[in-house]
């Protein structure tokens, strides 16, 4: 078979381009006129409060902790299953992240396990949608008020994404969204935090520009996101149903496959699939989840292990919490006045999170199904995936 060429997303648009070149053409580069124009659309249609526009969800994530408070002494409960600034977030805030295993259905943290970490240290609880899957957010917002914790959430993966009818970031405190070049809403970098709380919203604000009386920060929006953020969300409930329509095409066709299993969205859940995940039996086949993986993509099918880019691994296993050499800022979990959990473990890797390890390191698969990849390039991947199957069991 040929090599398949497997598009890139994303693809800026003519359209694109002349909204920057408006930008340039206004001399207003920082944050204005569009960065509002593109808060109160975004607004809009995630039906929340308050949207405010930052330079990338990391800073928003930041923003969120500061808002609430957060800092030396807290514990915040998180998953180990995101990116790196889930977790970062709460170093940059001096305070102490506490790892949960996931379930296999939402890949994120469960109820049980939840509440089995909450201490009088606990603070907050942070959670990912990951890869645009749906979580639970109701039972978590429950929890949280029930020992009086913050609730934060992180969206980055879940622009379109509705639990029980309700956008994602929209059932805590704060939700945060990335705009990044890889995400389904894509202005190259950018952020943006929702609230429903109207002094959450003007602390974030006042916390996101330099000359407040507090430490506050240069993590404005540029003028530049905001044009494209508002030329293209425009499009995103289309290109939504582009990845929905590719994603059932897939589940269709794998549902009742002997050597895979499903991440199947959740009742209530409309899942947006920033990838499309699926878990490869690999007990029952000659060659690892990687050389698998390698195999797919030999043929143009970008059939990924999660943690191909590294800092995609196991947050409890990432370098920042497992330091060779202490950093000058010290490690909040090792000052002397903490005597929680992590201060007994000292080191994340310690930590054993016996359901995503296996996961991530046996069976997990992604796959980008963003437009235009359509209904013949899925069929090709679905053939190859077989063949690669067929090629490698006993």
């Amino acid at each position: 078979m040929k090599k398949i060429n497997w598009p890139i997303w994303p693809k800026y648009s003519l359209s694109d381009q002349k909204s920057v070149q408006k930008v340039v053409s206004s001399n207003r580069l920082f944050a204005g006129k569009k960065v509002l124009n593109f808060e109160n659309k975004f607004r809009n249609f995630t039906k929340s409060k308050y949207a405010i526009g930052v330079g990338n969800a990391t800073q928003g994530l930041h923003l969120a902790l500061a808002a609430l408070n957060i800092g030396k002494g807290d514990e915040i409960i998180t998953t180990p299953f995101s990116f790196i600034s889930s977790a970062s977030c709460i170093l940059m805030q001096n305070a102490v992240p506490i790892f949960v295993d996931c379930a296999t259905d939402t890949l994120s943290p469960n109820i049980d396990a939840i509440e089995d970490k909450i201490t009088k240290r606990t603070k907050a609880i942070i959670l990912v949608y990951p890869f645009g899957y749906a979580i639970r957010a109701d039972r978590i917002k429950n929890l949280s008020k029930k020992y009086n914790l913050y609730f934060v959430e992180d969206a980055s993966h879940a622009h379109g994404m509705f639990y029980k009818k309700k956008h994602a970031g929209t059932f805590g405190d704060i939700g945060v969204l990335s705009l990044h070049q890889r995400k389904s809403l894509s202005v190259g970098d950018g952020g943006m935090i929702l609230t429903n709380n109207k002094l959450i919203a003007q602390k974030l604000r006042k916390l996101r520009s330099f000359g407040h009386e507090e430490l506050s920060y240069n993590y404005r929006m540029t003028e530049f996101a905001g044009a494209l953020g508002l030329n293209r969300i425009k499009n995103l409930n289309k290109e939504n149903k582009i990845r929905q329509k590719n994603a059932k095409i897939l589940d269709e066709n794998l549902k009742e496959h002997p050597f895979i299993r499903l991440i199947r969205p959740i009742s209530f859940s409309i899942s947006v699939y920033h990838k499309y995940l699926l878990r490869l039996n690999t007990k029952l086949i000659k060659c690892s989840l990687k050389q698998f993986s390698e195999q797919v993509q030999k043929k143009g099918i970008p059939l990924k292990i999660i943690n191909e880019n590294r800092n995609w691994d196991l947050l409890h296993r990432h370098s920042i919490f497992n330091p060779k050499v202490n950093p000058a800022r010290g490690l909040p979990w090792l000052d002397k006045e903490y005597k929680g959990f992590m201060r007994k473990i000292k080191s994340y890797k310690k930590i054993k999170l016996p359901v995503i390890e296996n996961l991530i390191d046996n069976e997990l698969l992604e796959l980008p199904i963003d437009p235009p990849v359509n209904t013949k390039l899925v069929n090709k991947a679905i053939k190859v995936i077989n063949e690669t199957i067929n090629k490698n069991c006993y």
